[in-house]
């Protein structure tokens, strides 16, 4: 409800369970929003695989991890293709803060080293008072991480990684080289279904 013909905006690792399933609690969100800002780890890069080999369930590999970025790209191209207004961005670092801004609302948890997200508490600021309390400071870090210009625009249309400069100004455009999942997780697939249908992050 709260994301209905607002802006989203979204810091998260893989997404995949935040709005790529069903019952993430994105889900509905993105799918009615007016506009979406997302931004996900790099599948290609170290901070995917300090992630993923930072949560001590032997479930959760690297390969599990890049699998599911590659799925949410893949959910938010189709959005696009059905002329939503989406944007993403991928940073290459390991994620310190899962935050999501609708609305008024911001939704903040903590990724801790060797925990699931899932299993750490969840914060929510309304920005409803004078000063708009945590509320503002939080909107102010999404809009520094998403114009930080060393975090590359993947083009949802082209699949190339776009950089701009501080004026928004595209400077560099890149192919974007995707993931492939290890033979080995392929086999497993076949056996047990995908691992991001059993670990979701």
């Amino acid at each position: 409800k709260l994301g209905i013909a607002r802006e989203l905006m979204i810091i998260g690792s893989t997404g995949c369970r935040s709005f790529v399933e069903p019952e993430g609690d994105l889900y509905d969100a993105l799918q009615n929003c007016r506009e979406a800002k997302i931004m996900l780890l790099d599948p290609s890069k170290e901070g995917a695989i300090t992630r993923a080999q930072s949560i001590p369930d032997p479930e959760v590999t690297p390969e599990v991890v890049r699998e599911q970025i590659m799925k949410s790209i893949g959910f938010l191209k189709g959005l696009r293709a059905a002329q939503r207004q989406v944007r993403l961005k991928l940073y290459p670092e390991l994620p310190p803060l899962k935050l999501a801004i609708v609305g008024d609302y911001a939704f903040l948890q903590h990724y801790h080293t060797g925990v699931n997200v899932r299993h750490m508490p969840e914060y929510a600021f309304q920005n409803e008072s004078q000063y708009g309390g945590l509320y503002i400071p939080l909107y102010r870090y999404f809009l520094a991480r998403w114009q930080d210009t060393n975090v590359p625009e993947y083009d949802l249309d082209t699949d190339e990684l776009v950089y701009r400069d501080r004026m928004g100004n595209e400077v560099l455009r890149e192919r974007f080289q995707g993931v492939p999942l290890a033979a080995s997780s392929r086999t497993e697939d076949k056996k047990l279904g995908t691992p991001s249908e059993n670990v979701i992050l």
